[in-house]
């Protein structure tokens, strides 16, 4: 059959040509749970089939539409969870739109990383439905900007579920510099679990925006060189029915406040070890202490580990 395939002409005459016709081929490459899909930003083709190394795409953000209608077209696939692998040094392109349920799994190495990079400020929006791109992953990748604006921008629209794990946040890239990693705003369910933060981000290098956190987790980071804050509620945030976020396990040093929970009382705050070089505790670290336990913190007017939030 993937001899067949592959005699297909996919003239391409735009980003979404024929993405019924490729999303078709995908039947071979199904697996126990989904469809699997392999990009290459070295080697490969938009023009391919995408379905192995052998003939991969070339960009992610081809991938990424692929992929999300492979989900959408019947419901054989709608409770499925499909695969993205990616390699290939740097991917230059700025995502405009995520896939719903699909990993986007890092391989192979870039420079002396091992991962790939995906160089670009990503701002995925919906313009027709919200939790559009609901439970996209992203594992073991690495993001630098291509321009001074946030790395990650998530809305409503993103979608409910979007998930960093292992990846690597680069605050620099050349003579650009990111305010923020991540930006959200009333995106609930979103983790970041287990991801280095690195450089100085000249804003926050997580901004909660406005809107509902439910289920959202922040988990054993690190958050190294912070120009301004580290984790920084910016808007009123809710939960529903106390589906509380979690801010756990995280090693942050910043110039200045390690955490600011907005005094929303929508956050538990556990187990953080920080580091700030700010003058007084007020200013690193801004949080309730009644929904906080076994935090560390030391600032620059502190040669020890102080206070213990819960002792306080």
């Amino acid at each position: 059959m993937l001899n067949a395939v592959r005699k297909l002409d996919l003239e391409m005459t735009g980003f979404r040509s024929d993405i019924a016709a490729l999303v078709s081929l995908s039947e071979e490459a199904r697996g126990a749970n989904g469809s699997r899909y392999f990009v290459d930003g070295n080697y490969g083709s938009d023009n391919y089939d995408g379905l192995s190394w052998d003939k991969p795409f070339k960009t992610l953000a081809y991938a990424l539409a692929i992929s999300h209608a492979d989900i959408a077209r019947g419901s054989d696939r709608w409770a499925r969870r499909n695969s993205i692998y990616i390699s290939g040094d740097d991917f230059v392109e700025d995502l405009t739109a995520f896939a719903q349920k699909t990993d986007i799994v890092g391989m192979g190495s870039s420079d002396s990383y091992p991962m790939p990079c995906i160089r670009g400020n990503h701002a995925p929006v919906s313009t027709t439905d919200a939790g559009r791109f609901m439970g996209c992953r992203f594992y073991n990748v690495r993001f630098r900007p291509t321009a001074s604006g946030d790395l990650v921008t998530l809305d409503s629209t993103s979608g409910p579920g979007i998930e960093f794990r292992g990846c690597i946040f680069d605050a620099h890239y050349g003579a650009y510099t990111a305010p923020s990693a991540i930006d959200s705003t009333a995106c609930g369910y979103l983790k970041v679990v287990g991801c280095d933060f690195l450089g100085a981000f000249s804003a926050s290098v997580i901004d909660i925006g406005a809107g509902t956190v439910n289920g959202m987790r922040i988990l054993n980071n690190t958050m190294l060189g912070g120009a301004a804050a580290g984790i920084l509620v910016t808007g009123t945030t809710t939960v529903d029915q106390s589906r509380l976020g979690l801010i756990d396990g995280n090693r942050i040093y910043t110039v200045g406040c390690t955490i600011n929970d907005g005094n929303d009382d929508t956050f538990i705050i556990t187990n953080n070890m920080l580091i700030s070089d700010a003058a007084t505790g007020t200013d690193s670290l801004n949080v309730d202490t009644r929904w906080c336990a076994g935090n560390i913190i030391t600032d620059a007017t502190k040669s020890g580990p102080w206070p213990r939030l819960d002792d306080t």
